[in-house]
């Protein structure tokens, strides 16, 4: 796992008491070079001081040198609760020191949300073509750093759900049994990045596992890491499906501080492809900086000097609106016609999942990546992940896939070997909304 420096430690009481919790938790205190006489204990007891704690401790007044500065965020090691809602915490929030969040105290007690399933209303709802798809987590929270990231800029701690034997058993596995027509699951969490923490974690050994019981079941990481030599020795790897968020070099450095490289990110889809596993990679977010054409053309070239991926997505930064990513990122940092026309569109876009960057801007980066990318390799599957079915009427028969039947990387049927599995079940994007299962 990574080299963490956490400000602090704190583990349930739980936690100890589990024994393979436990098990799990010396694992990892062992691989950062410490000890359970650096935990924090906390019970119901002492939460509210503890959650007090979390809320101020980072980021830190002096940041250690040469380390950074997201890996300094304080870990909490709780029991990940994986039945109901999370319960009313207004008795614990009212002991707890002025400004404390509700998602604090709720992370301590274990309630990460376990799972997510994106719909086909919800897509239709926000007007973007993606797949419907159930996807799993047991950690809230992140080491990255990446500035369009609510909790990537500023979250308090990083919480880590450590019953995942239950968790695989009574969540992963009856999801896997209750829909065949998903072959493809991913590992994601919430705003976390879950192989940052393995193998001493263990959730990848455990969920290719399952898989491997049903034998045509894939789990999918999709990360910015490049922690991944531990893939060599995982019992299952060929149930894995490695997926990496890229971006150029300078865009990397810039917006997505305490992330692995983007040429480290290119080496590490080397060393998996070299294991024979399934490759993809996703331009996602894009975020126009300046000289955003150059960045972007070295980091294609670099991208196909290490692998030949199944599939490569591209979605300009979205999800938000205009004031929201000047509160995110230094706008000076940005390619001022993209500041400009963003701008200029911020009325119209206002509520817009795939704004704050209006249609032409994002479409100018589409084209020019395809442009890119095409110089390397005329066969590769393009698509544009998450966006407007417009945009996949302008530039469809570019990206040379159908937005109603298209590979990506981390979608539900994208199988191993650039194959969909798509069924008479199971049969289209979200673009069309007919000859479907009820939900």
């Amino acid at each position: 796992m990574y080299a963490l420096q956490p400000l602090g430690l704190y583990a349930q009481d739980k936690v100890l008491e589990d024994r393979l919790a436990s098990q799990r938790l010396d694992r990892m205190l062992d691989a950062l070079g410490r000890t359970r006489a650096d935990l924090t204990v906390y019970s119901d007891s002492n939460l509210p001081q503890v959650a007090g704690d979390l809320e101020t401790l980072w980021p830190p007044d002096d940041p250690p040198e040469g380390v950074p500065l997201h890996w300094t965020r304080p870990l909490v090691f709780t029991m990940q609760h994986l039945e109901g809602e999370a319960p009313d915490c207004s008795e614990l929030l009212a002991r707890c020191p002025e400004g404390t969040r509700a998602h604090t105290i709720n992370a301590l007690n274990g309630w990460i949300r376990t799972r997510g399933y994106r719909s086909r209303a919800s897509d239709k709802e926000r007007h973007l073509v993606c797949w419907p798809a159930w996807e799993f987590g047991t950690q809230t929270g992140c080491p990255h750093g990446c500035q369009y990231c609510g909790d990537g800029k500023s979250g308090k701690f990083i919480a880590l759900g450590m019953n995942l034997e239950e968790y695989v058993e009574q969540i992963v596995g009856p999801t896997l049994a209750e829909n065949p027509w998903q072959k493809c699951f991913r590992m994601i969490a919430w705003n976390s990045d879950h192989i940052a923490f393995e193998p001493e974690y263990g959730m990848f050994d455990l969920a290719t596992r399952k898989c491997a019981e049903f034998g045509d079941r894939f789990m999918i990481f999709h990360t910015k890491a490049a922690n991944v030599d531990w893939l060599a020795e995982l019992e299952h790897k060929e149930h894995v499906i490695c997926l990496w968020s890229v971006a150029g070099k300078e865009a990397a450095r810039i917006i997505e501080p305490s992330a692995a490289s983007s040429l480290e990110r290119f080496e590490a889809a080397r060393k998996c492809q070299e294991m024979g596993l399934s490759v993809r990679f996703k331009f996602k977010p894009f975020v126009p900086v300046r000289n955003w054409r150059e960045d972007a053309a070295e980091a294609v070239e670099n991208l196909f000097s290490c692998a030949r991926p199944d599939s490569i997505g591209i979605t300009v930064l979205m999800w938000m609106g205009a004031e929201a990513l000047r509160r995110r990122i230094d706008v000076s940092l940005l390619d001022p016609e993209f500041v400009e026309a963003m701008d200029a569109a911020e009325e119209d876009l206002q509520g817009v999942q795939s704004g704050p960057f209006p249609i032409e801007k994002r479409l100018e980066v589409y084209r020019f990546m395809i442009d890119e990318i095409r110089k390397h390799d005329l066969d590769v599957n393009l698509y544009v992940s998450t966006e407007a079915p417009e945009v996949w009427d302008a530039i469809g028969d570019e990206l040379g896939q159908d937005g109603r039947r298209f590979l990506c990387g981390c979608g539900p049927v994208a199988l191993p070997g650039a194959k969909l599995g798509l069924s008479a079940e199971f049969n289209c994007s979200t673009w069309e909304h007919e000859g479907f299962p009820d939900e």
